[in-house]
């Protein structure tokens, strides 16, 4: 769902975070909802229609998401508005069914451990999905064809509760459900209207797909235009950075390269062009727009262009990065002052870094210009010498040699002729009055540099992407208020509830913080992202099942667990700052040893508390667990939004680490004071 969602909104993650925030915040509102559900006399069919529904919602959910484009203007940008009350929209009827599923099916059992063994089931089947998905689902299936499965799941559930006559009409379902394809092709068209779709793939990275507009092809990644046959753009990528340097080099090119680059490239004579790209369904491309990949100087490497820099031991004279704008976590990692210093370190003498950034032909939009700033500092710190070209987009050289602007006459000495650089672009570009002009923009701007850990271009991209859609980020500060209402009145007077609130956001601001920091050091997080929550669901489950074991400590684990999560966002501090320096043997331990230990022990933490939390609450079964459930999802719904939406891109991980050593520090505190040694 998270996938549909990014092609419908044009990949932006601050849409990502809110419809995370959204689904846990109304399946809490679920979980609420069904505990008077569940003291109705027949919760068995309540629980039957819940897992029809199931089965059934979420084909309308993303056949309702990708009929979104067909109700705005096409080619439109859509704003914060319209995404938060579509998505929201499309998403509450799951989520208030799969909610109140929870205490629902918790009604069946009886005694004080009934809220644990609720949590351990729900966790042994989170487990389970994140498994397949990560494993089998990815790999091997369409997002349609993934749903039919489940659906067929569900339904087998269903079966379990019904009649004989019941059993023949979740069987004619089941069948019409496997013979719904034909649909998907159907509705995927709806996000390309007027174009003819020739491919559509999911890779374990993004959907790719191929549309044919007359004689023009456009390739497409989660519905973001990646290059279209005849774009002129890539000749300003190329030449202006190997025009600073003799024929014959080294290049080293991250990303684009089927698009056209490397055949621009070519047209230098290089020595070897390394080419880096992460998606391997790219490179199959180049078989239908290019056979540039087949030219014998040029070697291809499937993987992340940052950590290659990290691994490789020979020096290049040109790297150039092929990519878009820092619009999210993964990409501003390669507009970074960390980033620039390992590119300066495998470069040779005089070897020179090019890139692209947003730009404006005349007039600078402040937003646009501090992204801008903010990684033009980060460039001043590490390189001599940097050259940005002005235009609609600005391309920026850098080196520890001088730069020239006199591109023409180099291009004209090796005789390379160009359809669109020269002879219109150039003269523009290498306008003295407009070089220095946005020279002494950049210069006298105050921006902190873009960092790793601190993404300001990031956050500057996202204030961007608000300004141009209109969209006003009061907005976005109501719904945070909105969700922190609700996690206070979830709490209200009530101490247990608080305890799991603020777990709940510190167990979610910890993922989402890790799984950034592992994306800042490896590269694309996707295929791992399923990995890790799979393991927090382990962590999460182990943490309380250990806990129901033990009896009698209640509050002394309680207290241990606030105390654990203080201590281990301060390790997590320390792991950050330190680890994104890290190289060599150093990386494998990073990955495979301190991110996976810390999600563990903090979901470990987590589980426990809220095992041990639930032994000592009153109420019945079924009540405690809806009331655990809601404040435990309010708190992760206010650990998302905040986390990913304003911490991250503004103040960055030690921000978000610092907001979780305060809060649970305040519930420490609250646990020392008021409660009672009996409990």
């Amino acid at each position: 769902m998270i996938r549909e969602i990014m092609s419908t909104f044009s990949g932006n993650e601050l849409v990502i975070g809110l419809v995370i925030g959204f689904w846990l915040l109304f399946t809490g509102m679920g979980s609420a909802l069904g505990v008077p559900l569940a003291k109705r006399a027949r919760p068995l069919t309540i629980l039957f229609w819940g897992h029809v529904l199931v089965a059934l919602l979420p084909f309308g959910q993303i056949v309702a998401l990708r009929a979104l484009p067909l109700l705005w203007v096409r080619g439109e940008m859509q704003g914060l508005g319209p995404a938060i009350f579509s998505s929201g929209a499309i998403l509450i009827p799951y989520c208030i069914v799969a909610g109140a599923m929870i205490p629902v099916a918790g009604s069946f059992l009886s005694g004080k451990k009934t809220t644990t063994r609720v949590y351990i089931a729900d966790a042994i089947g989170d487990i389970a999905g994140g498994l397949l998905f990560s494993f089998i689902f990815v790999y091997t299936f369409s997002h349609w064809n993934s749903l039919i499965l489940l659906a067929v799941l569900n339904l087998l559930a269903a079966a379990m509760m019904t009649s004989l006559t019941g059993l023949i009409g979740l069987a004619i379902l089941a069948v019409g459900i496997v013979t719904t394809n034909p649909i998907d092709m159907a509705t995927i068209s709806w996000r390309f209207p007027g174009q003819q779709i020739i491919v559509h793939k999911s890779t374990p990275f993004a959907q790719l797909t191929i549309s044919k507009t007359g004689k023009q092809l456009n390739i497409f990644q989660d519905a973001i235009p990646l290059f279209s046959t005849n774009d002129l753009h890539i000749e300003a990528k190329t030449h202006l950075g190997l025009c600073q340097i003799d024929r014959g080099a080294n290049v080293l090119l991250i990303a684009g390269g089927v698009f056209g680059t490397i055949e621009e490239i070519a047209k230098h004579d290089p020595n070897r062009i390394d080419y880096v790209e992460l998606d391997p369904a790219i490179l199959d491309l180049d078989k239908t727009i290019g056979k540039s990949l087949t030219l014998p100087f040029v070697h291809v490497h499937v993987g992340d262009g940052r950590l290659f820099l990290k691994n490789v031991a020979m020096k290049y004279d040109a790297i150039i990065v092929d990519l878009p704008n820092p619009e999210n976590g993964q990409l501003n990692r390669f507009y970074t002052q960390e980033f620039f210093y390992e590119v300066k370190s495998i470069l040779s003498p005089g070897g020179i870094l090019s890139f692209s950034l947003v730009g404006a032909e005349n007039y600078v939009e402040e937003k646009g210009l501090a992204v801008n700033d903010s990684v033009y500092t980060a460039l001043k710190k590490t390189f001599n010498h940097v050259l940005v070209f002005p235009g609609l987009t600005h391309y920026y050289l850098a080196s520890s040699a001088p730069l020239t602007t006199d591109i023409a006459d180099v291009l004209a000495k090796r005789k390379i002729s160009t359809k669109q650089l020269v002879d219109y672009d150039l003269t523009t570009m290498t306008d003295p009055f407009r070089i220095n002009h946005l020279r002494r923009l950049l210069d006298r701007q105050d921006t902190s540099p873009n960092m790793d850990l601190s993404p300001a271009a990031f956050g500057y991209l996202l204030d961007m992407w608000l300004k141009q859609t209109g969209s006003s980020k009061a907005l976005l500060y109501v719904i945070f208020l909105l969700v922190l209402g609700f996690a206070a009145l979830v709490c209200r007077k009530e101490l247990n509830n608080f305890t799991i609130m603020t777990s709940g956001y510190a167990a979610m601001a910890f993922e989402l913080s890790l799984i950034f920091l592992f994306q800042v050091i490896y590269g694309y997080v996707y295929l791992r992202m399923c990995i890790f929550i799979t393991l927090f669901m382990i962590g999460s489950a182990a943490g309380a099942f250990v806990s129901g074991r033990i009896n009698k400590t209640e509050r002394r684990q309680i207290l241990i667990a606030d105390f654990t999560l203080v201590v281990l966002a301060v390790a997590a501090g320390f792991g950050a700052t330190f680890g994104v320096h890290f190289t060599g043997p150093a990386l494998f331990v990073m990955q495979y040893a301190i991110i996976p230990a810390l999600i563990f022990l903090v979901a470990f933490a987590t589980g426990c508390q809220f095992s041990a939390v639930s032994r000592i609450s009153r109420g019945s079964g079924t009540e405690i667990t809806g009331r655990l459930y809601v404040a435990d999802l309010a708190g992760a719904a206010c650990g998302t939004i905040l986390t990913g939406l304003i911490f991250i891109p503004k103040i960055g991980i030690m921000g978000v680490l610092v907001s979780v050593i305060i809060l649970k520090t305040i519930s420490l505190g609250l646990n020392v004071r008021f409660r009672s040694p009996a409990t």
